[in-house]
């Protein structure tokens, strides 16, 4: 019994390092959440970074799946999608957040590839953040 009340508590000490970490790295947890979907490495770092530097809190889906999965899991202010999305297509992906009784409050944006988040969506969702 002693290896595992060991592997036990060395499994705790490492989630709570976890936890700590993740919360020290958000430094507002009160602004504004947006899930970026795109499998285009430049773009998704490029709009994270715009994101990012406008004092939002990003998280990054690289596939249409893992957007639903992280917008059910996360759910975030706002979703952008990107049309370049490789397993399922963007409208399908917009599709179904939409339908999900989960996310269907969540707007998304589908931008062309390459485009910056336009100002007037982030406007709407620091107002609606701010209510």
């Amino acid at each position: 019994m002693q290896p595992r009340e060991a592997n036990v508590s060395e499994l705790r000490t490492t989630a709570r390092a976890s936890v700590r970490r993740l919360t020290a790295a958000d430094p507002n947890p009160t602004s504004p959440h947006i899930l970026i979907a795109d499998s285009n490495a430049d773009s998704r770092a490029n709009r994270q970074q715009q994101l990012s530097a406008a004092g939002y809190r990003v998280s990054v889906a690289r596939t249409g799946f893992e957007a639903i999965v992280k917008a059910s899991c996360h759910i975030p202010d706002l979703i952008v999608i990107d049309p370049s999305l490789g397993d399922i297509d963007a409208e399908e992906t917009g599709r179904l957040l939409t339908t999900c009784p989960v996310t269907a409050h969540i707007p998304v944006v589908t931008l062309s590839p390459g485009r910056r988040v336009p100002m007037r969506a982030l406007t709407r969702v620091r107002r609606a953040a701010a209510v």
